[in-house]
């Protein structure tokens, strides 16, 4: 159980922090005293970080070594002292209008805001697709490939599209596919992705002529939003652990690209301890990830047209510049909501 921080130990947390991000070396009170006008000497430094200490804040990881900070100090740091850093550069993201990118899928922006997140960071990025929960289908598309083969395609309220090609048995004409695209639009379009996958949506009356391609093309329409709704983790800046002096250990390195590359992991820390809208910072064991217990996720929630939504964020090493990573996030989450609304998908 920790206690609470007089101001010349909040004073000496924060100097702790920004020392130990800068050098990555333990952080003891002389260069504390040479470096910070603490009013006092180096001695009572020692002394007050032996009681932070002894409080949970700080570590000494050797006998000899000065202090890091530990995951309460870093928490301390984060909720209390932190004040984000201002960007200096401030890069557009996305079209300014959505005829621009016309033909695109809404994925192609997430996965640029993963880019821009990395590049303003230096630390890996990760973006989650956004959800199929309360997505909702607007519109289907019919086009005939062959006499025997139509092109479905899905248009859902994210901008995010799926299509498939369908076989069916027998050849069809023209005016029948548009014919059959017009019934399952009656039956299909405006209803949430949720509906479609639980197959609650009002049947329609088909001519038992038409029955075999009404199904073969429903059953695709429902492979199409079961896709939508698994799980999709857009990574960015994989190799970006390698510059970390925490990972140059090899095992360590290993078991953070494996979270980074599987995606489930991350996905599943994201969908557990996301509840807010604003930005959230998960440090060390608080993910309940092993593989993690070294790292740092700071994310935020970002909108997709008026009902989908997805995190985007950094992972980095709990030595991470948190003030320059919550404000890179929040810009970059702020950005690529103001481009999704801008498109012409959403």
């Amino acid at each position: 159980m920790t206690t609470s921080l007089t101001q010349r130990k909040q004073l000496i947390l924060h100097a702790v922090v920004d020392g130990y991000v800068e050098t990555a070396e333990p952080i003891g009170s002389e260069w504390l005293a040479a470096r910070h006008d603490f009013g006092c000497r180096s001695a009572t430094l020692r002394n007050e970080m032996s009681a932070m200490s002894d409080d949970g804040y700080l570590v000494q990881p050797h006998t000899s070594a000065g202090r890091i900070p530990t995951t309460v100090g870093y928490r301390y740091y984060v909720d209390h002292l932190m004040t984000p850093a201002r960007l200096h550069t401030r890069p557009h993201l996305g079209p300014a209008t959505g005829s621009e990118r016309a033909q695109n899928d809404v994925h192609d922006l997430v996965r640029d805001a993963c880019r821009l997140l990395a590049a303003l960071t230096e630390y890996p990025s990760v973006a989650s697709a956004p959800t199929g929960g309360d997505v909702v289908l607007h519109r289907l598309f019919l086009a005939q490939a062959d006499a025997r083969h139509v092109l479905l395609v899905m248009l859902f309220s994210t901008g995010h599209t799926e299509n498939r090609v369908v076989e069916l048995r027998s050849a069809v004409l023209p005016d029948a596919v548009a014919a059959l695209a017009e019934r399952l639009n009656a039956r299909l379009a405006g209803r949430s992705a949720r509906d479609l996958r639980s197959g609650t949506t009002s049947e329609g009356v088909m001519p038992v002529t038409d029955q075999d391609a009404y199904e073969r093309v429903l059953a695709a329409a429902e492979a199409c939003t079961a896709s939508l709704a698994e799980d999709q983790l857009f990574v960015e800046g994989a190799n970006l652990v390698l510059r970390q002096r925490e990972f140059q250990d090899v095992l360590r390195m290993e078991q953070v690209l494996s979270v980074l590359m599987e995606g489930n992991t991350l996905m599943r820390v994201l969908q557990e301890l996301q509840r807010e809208q604003g930005i959230s910072v998960v440090i060390g064991p608080e993910s309940r990830v092993e593989a993690l217990d070294c790292c740092s996720l700071v994310s935020r929630r970002y909108r997709a047209g008026t009902r989908g939504w997805g995190y985007i964020g950094v992972l980095g090493p709990t030595r991470m510049r948190y003030d320059r990573a919550v404000a890179a996030v929040d810009f970059t989450a702020r950005a690529l909501s103001a481009a999704l609304a801008r498109s012409s998908f959403v």
